[in-house]
């Protein structure tokens, strides 16, 4: 997850595909920064990944292509439900962030 971002950063500058104004997105979770059971390899991922996005940004600016993390929060999605514990990880989504009635 997270080294296949450079790797394929490092294609499409190679080909001649990023120029200047050209933005990388990534997305990242809070998994990165937290501790859930279960969730030691993705968390693992995102942290690198986001490791990796710091680092491109710095050595990409010079040559004007943004490089940005995304997190877009827990979102209920078939990957999110194979994750031992979601029905956790939702409850607490929701109780911090009730949806509109």
């Amino acid at each position: 997850m997270a080294h296949t971002l450079v790797w394929w950063v490092q294609d499409l500058l190679g080909a001649g595909l990023m120029g200047s104004g050209s933005h990388v997105f990534a997305m990242t979770s809070a998994g990165g920064h937290r501790i859930w059971r279960s969730y030691g390899a993705v968390s693992a991922a995102k942290a690198a990944l986001e490791s990796h996005c710091r680092q491109l940004a710095v050595e990409l600016a010079a040559r004007k292509i943004a490089v940005n993390a995304l997190r877009a929060g827990v979102t209920d999605t078939p990957a999110l439900r194979k994750i031992p514990g979601n029905e956790q990880m939702i409850q607490r989504c929701l109780a911090l962030h009730p949806p509109d009635a």
